[in-house]
């Protein structure tokens, strides 16, 4: 489940310097050519402009991807993230198949028959079909935990994980924006028929997100936005 694409901010800075002029005369002696120093140049730098919500997909930064181990379903760090699913589970494919065969991290059961969820020390992962019980994905979600150190979880192919800080993945989809879900705003990417959704969990406005915020989970769905809750 691995080699898959994901998708697509510019910013700017203002430069003022100051130029200082000095001169003397002395009398009755001829005047000296007179003598002037400058000042270093200020660079004061722009605040980087807020995303707005609205349709959109980021690119991923000029140059080669990142190389990854090859795909083990016991570690989800080998796991992608891509318009199709997350590792082992697929949007669209029968879910009681998929589960049937995935052999990796210990199953996890949330109380839903209608999610298959898993979980290893810092990561939990679920997929969820859909309402009507015809079996097909339709939602997967990947989520680590900071104070639950392990291995580390699913990423895209531009190397973003759930738990990166928000400042890395503006600089790894430049033009990202992002929209506010049921409970959170979201920064996304979609190819017009699936998202996939990088939620910022303690945020209650996009205005509000920071740099220095964290990715508290990333979702694939045919929805904009993840439901409030996967096994609920």
């Amino acid at each position: 489940m691995n080699g898959r694409i994901a998708a697509r901010a510019a910013g700017g800075a203002a430069l003022a310097a100051v130029l200082v002029l000095s001169g003397c005369v002395a009398e009755p002696a001829p005047a000296p050519a007179p003598t002037t120093s400058s000042a270093s140049p200020v660079l004061t730098p722009s605040p980087t402009p807020t995303e707005s919500p609205g349709p959109g997909a980021g690119t991923p930064t000029p140059g080669a991807e990142p190389s990854w181990p090859a795909y083990d379903p016991a570690d989800p760090s080998t796991w992608t993230i891509d318009f199709s699913g997350i590792g082992p589970f697929t949007l669209g494919e029968s879910l009681e198949e998929q589960a049937a065969a995935f052999d990796g991290i210990p199953f996890d059961d949330c109380g839903n028959s209608a999610v298959a969820s898993y979980s290893s020390p810092g990561v939990w992962f679920a997929a969820s079909r859909s309402g009507d019980d015809s079996g097909d994905v339709v939602l997967v979600y990947a989520t680590t935990s900071q104070d639950q150190p392990g291995t580390p979880g699913p990423h895209t192919t531009a190397g973003i994980r759930s738990g990166d800080r928000i400042g890395a993945l503006l600089a790894a989809y430049p033009g990202i924006r992002a929209h506010m879900g049921a409970l959170s705003p979201h920064y996304f990417l979609t190819d017009g028929s699936t998202w996939i959704n990088f939620s910022v969990f303690g945020r209650d406005s996009v205005e509000e997100i920071q740099p220095t915020d964290t990715i508290g989970g990333i979702s694939v769905t045919y929805q904009e936005t993840p439901p409030k809750e996967i096994c609920g």
